[in-house]
C-alpha cells in the first residue's frame, strides 16, 4: 500500500472515538492489509525471543526461572510466550493501551501445532519440552470465556494494561531482566529515560537491560517503493502530517540512544548494529537529502536500521 495513502487513512481514524478507531485499525489496517494478516505467523517473534535468551547466556547469565519485565506488549504477548518456552520464570509485560487480541493468540496456537519441528529448531536447547507440550495441549482445547486469563496463567505472564513502565509500583530489585523489542522507536526519548530510571529501581543489582530498537521508517515495510530512511527528509512539522497515535515514531537515531543510555548512567555490555547498505547508497547518491534536524549526523549513523543495546546500571545507581 502506498505509504501516504496508509498515513491518510490512519490519521482519518483519529476522528472516531478511541474504541471504534482502534477496532477499525486492527481489523482493516492490520488484519487485512498490515503485518497481522490472517493467520498471523509468530515465528519471527520466537526468533527474537531466542536471540534475547542467547545474548543473556552469552554473558554468563541464567535465564531459567528468572523474572523478565517487558516494555510494550502490543496486540499479542508472543515475545513473552517465547521467553516462557525458553524457561523464563515469569514475564511481566506492560503496555500503555490494552490491545491484547484473542484471535492473534489463536493464530499463534495454530502455528505452534502446524510448525512443531520448525519451532523446535528455532529454540534448540532453550526449549522447555514440558512447557511446549502444555502449550500444544492448550491449543487443542475449545476456547472459553476465560481463554485469555487461562492462557496468560499458563505462560506465567502478568499482563498490565493500561500501564506505565515509568511508574510500575513493583518492588525494588524485583526483576532480573528489563527488555523491549521494537518498542522504543515509538516512545518519546524523555519518557524512555523515565522508564530506564524506573528500571534501575526495580531491577536486581546484577540485572541486564536488553533492548532491540528498530530505526527504520516503518512505512517502508508496507510500501516497497520507499526506503527505510524515507522519513529523514521531512521536518518535524511535515512529518507530523503523516503520523499519529497509530503510527508514531520518534525518528531518533542510533547515536541518540547511545546518549540516552549514558544519560541515565548505564554501562554498556554490548552494542550491535544492523546497517542498511541500500540506505547508505541513497544518502551518498543524494537521492534523499536529510532534513536540517539530521544535518550533523553521519551517513553511517543515518543508515543504521536497527540496534541491540545490552546495558546495566552503574554502581552509583545501585
Amino acid at each position: 500500500m502506498n505509504w501516504k495513502l496508509k498515513a491518510f487513512i490512519q490519521k482519518s481514524l483519529e476522528f472516531f472515538p478511541d474504541k471504534i478507531s482502534s477496532e477499525i485499525y486492527f481489523q482493516i489496517m492490520q488484519r487485512r492489509f498490515g503485518g497481522l494478516k490472517k493467520p498471523y505467523n509468530p515465528l519471527n517473534h520466537f526468533n527474537e525471543s531466542v536471540n534475547m535468551l542467547k545474548k543473556i547466556r552469552q554473558y554468563g547469565y541464567e535465564t531459567d526461572g528468572k523474572i523478565f519485565f517487558d516494555v510494550g506488549t502490543g496486540w499479542a504477548p508472543l515475545h513473552s510466550v517465547g521467553l516462557w518456552l525458553g524457561g523464563a520464570g515469569k514475564i511481566i509485560t506492560v503496555d500503555l493501551n490494552p490491545l491484547l487480541r484473542k484471535e492473534l493468540i489463536l493464530d499463534m496456537l495454530f502455528w505452534v501445532n502446524k510448525e512443531k519441528e520448525q519451532i523446535k529448531n528455532i529454540f534448540g536447547d532453550f526449549l522447555d519440552a514440558k512447557r511446549f507440550d502444555m502449550l500444544l495441549d492448550f491449543g487443542k482445547q475449545k476456547p472459553k470465556t476465560t481463554f485469555l486469563r487461562a492462557f496468560l496463567e499458563l505462560c506465567q505472564i502478568e499482563y498490565i494494561a493500561p500501564g506505565d513502565a515509568a511508574k510500575t509500583n513493583l518492588s525494588k530489585n524485583s526483576i532480573n531482566y528489563h527488555i523491549s523489542n521494537a518498542v522504543y522507536e515509538h516512545i518519546p526519548l524523555d519518557i524512555i529515560r523515565n522508564i530506564l530510571i524506573e528500571g534501575d529501581r526495580i531491577i536486581t543489582q546484577d540485572g541486564l537491560f536488553i533492548n532491540n530498537i528498530h530505526y527504520a521508517d516503518h512505512f517502508a515495510y508496507a510500501d516497497k517503493n520507499i526506503s527505510t530512511i524515507n522519513f529523514l527528509q521531512y521536518s518535524d512539522k511535515e512529518w507530523a502530517k503523516y503520523v499519529g497515535k497509530f503510527h508514531w515514531q520518534n525518528r531518533a537515531r542510533h547515536d541518540d540512544f547511545i546518549e540516552l543510555f549514558k544519560s541515565v548512567g548505564h554501562d554498556f555490555v554490548e552494542i550491535k548494529t544492523n546497517e542498511d547498505e541500500t540506505a547508505k547508497e541513497i544518502l551518498e547518491n543524494g537521492k534523499i537529502k536529510p532534513d536540517e534536524k539530521f544535518k550533523n549526523k553521519s551517513k553511517e549513523i543515518l543508515s543504521i536500521e536497527a540496534g541491540w543495546f545490552i546495558t546495566k546500571k552503574t554502581a552509583r545507581n545501585k
